[in-house]
């Protein structure tokens, strides 16, 4: 009976460690496609600033209605997306509006990215990202941005 007991378990710690190492490689697949699709979305051009940290956002955008600061779109729950879902963030892709409602066009040429599947939008919303909250002066700024 306790060898039988002993063989059930070392099977099932065999069997979880292949699931977790399956589900490890899943992750780093899709990290690895959101990576991807960033980069060729060029997501860097406006979420980075010079010198900032990657995707941190604060990159002015001078308009002729002013100039405005691009969106943090790390993980970051205070100046980021950090407390968006993945439907939030889906939605903004597709429907070009906040969470809360707000428009981010012009800012934000969202209509060029309505295409991106659920599944790609949930790759590229980038949540493997280091969490980077931007400096207070930049963070004030960019709430007064689309």
């Amino acid at each position: 009976m306790g060898s039988r007991l002993s063989i059930t378990l070392l099977a099932l710690a065999a069997f979880t460690t292949a699931a977790q190492a399956q589900d490890k490689d899943k992750t780093g697949d899709i990290i690895a496609r959101g990576e991807y699709l960033a980069r060729a979305g060029d997501c860097t051009a406006c979420h980075t600033a010079p010198e900032g940290r990657l995707f941190a956002g604060g990159r002015a955008m001078p308009t002729p209605f002013g100039t405005l600061y691009t969106s943090n779109i790390t993980p970051d729950p205070e100046t980021g997306i950090g407390k968006w879902s993945a439907d939030d963030f889906y939605r903004t892709m597709h429907n070009g509006r906040f969470p809360d409602g707000g428009l981010i066009y012009p800012a934000m040429p969202f209509a060029s990215y309505t295409k991106v599947t659920r599944a790609d939008s949930d790759a590229i919303r980038l949540p493997a990202l280091d969490p980077a909250g931007q400096p207070e002066e930049q963070a004030a700024r960019a709430a007064l941005s689309l």
